[in-house]
């Protein structure tokens, strides 16, 4: 086994951080976009030219895991900025909170509306401590943007206000937190800041990785990081966007996971890397095994019930039972083979 490069475990104490690996859609959007530099700039990417003009993006700070309440501990906001007002006190701000999807959500603007209370909740509660307020307080605006990546476009509400039955007559009384919708599924081009190339890689992707030709794709991601491979954050970068790719490779064959391997060991000067790969590959085949095991074992049961109640069983109904691979629909069909009344109504049912 070989053995792991100082660097190498930085980013394995990360991930760890994480919550191990496998490094998931989520995972991989709470590790890189709490990096300042890639934050800062998707936000130049993402906010109108006049909020952006009111934003000191140089103070921006990205806000403790323990920020909201202790009722939301397990369910709380992706990522959660905080970017001061130019020119003003340090307490007069903007949060900015990134609710992250790969999925089509529909309720993920309620949910989002959720954050944004405790947010400004956990905010009155500090200004009463700070015996600050009075009539001329006011709560800091919060902004919330879906960050939508899935292999189809997000269709979900974006506004509050359409979660509401109005009856037509109280759409102007309805809650009307509106959100900004940044989906990736819908980008014919990624947007390249010369000056944050990690924005792009991590966008292009995570844009991507649900594409056939995902290796060929994420060899153009690692060219453009080629010329930055000497600089530690890329390098930690490129093991990030690494360990993705490989924990999204269901539908990856060896060959392909070996290619981008080399790929991404010729980027950063390196003759070995982690062995995760090795592991995955290793679980999956032992996982591919025991589940192969589970159904030829089910299949066993269904024939087996049927043979000992019925005797003969019918050469088309053996052959669609050995061609099953849904091992829930074995196991029920097993269990209907111990109390179907006949043959016919087995076969019906099989059907």
């Amino acid at each position: 086994m070989d053995r792991e490069s100082p660097q190498d475990q930085t980013v394995q104490e990360e991930l760890q951080a994480l919550g191990g690996l496998p490094l998931t859609h989520d995972k991989l959007f709470r590790a890189v976009f709490q990096w300042l530099e890639l934050a800062k700039a998707f936000l130049r990417l993402v906010l109108a030219a006049p909020i952006l003009a009111k934003l000191d993006l140089d103070r921006l700070t990205v806000e403790p895991k323990d920020f909201l309440s202790v009722v939301f501990k397990e369910t709380r906001a992706d990522m959660i900025y905080r970017v001061p007002i130019l020119g003003c006190e340090e307490s007069l701000c903007v949060y900015v909170l990134l609710e992250h999807k790969s999925f089509n959500d529909f309720f993920t603007i309620f949910q989002a509306d959720q954050y944004a209370g405790q947010i400004s909740q956990k905010e009155y509660q500090k200004a009463e401590d700070e015996k600050r307020l009075s009539v001329d307080f006011r709560l800091s605006p919060v902004l919330v943007i879906i960050f939508h990546h899935g292999e189809r476009p997000f269709t979900g509400p974006i506004e509050v206000a359409e979660l509401y039955e109005d009856y037509g007559v109280l759409a102007e009384y309805l809650p009307r937190r509106r959100a900004i919708l940044f989906d990736l599924s819908t980008l014919s081009e990624i947007p390249d800041d010369p000056e944050v190339p990690e924005l792009y890689a991590v966008l292009r992707i995570m844009q991507v990785i649900f594409s056939t030709d995902l290796g060929t794709k994420i060899r153009e991601v690692l060219e453009r990081l080629k010329p930055y491979s000497a600089v530690p954050k890329y390098r930690r970068l490129i093991r990030f966007l690494w360990f993705y790719f490989v924990s999204n490779a269901k539908r990856r064959s060896r060959q392909e996971l070996m290619a981008v391997t080399d790929a991404v060991k010729k980027t950063i000067g390196e003759k070995t890397m982690p062995t995760y790969l090795e592991y995955l590959m290793a679980e999956g085949e032992a996982r591919g095994r025991a589940i192969g095991e589970a159904r030829g074992e089910a299949r066993g049961k269904v024939l087996t019930f049927l043979q000992t109640r019925f005797r003969k069983v019918p050469w088309d109904v053996e052959q669609a039972v050995r061609s099953m691979v849904d091992l829930t629909a074995l196991e029920s069909l097993a269990t209907y083979a111990e109390t179907c009344q006949s043959l016919e109504e087995f076969a019906e049912v099989l059907k």
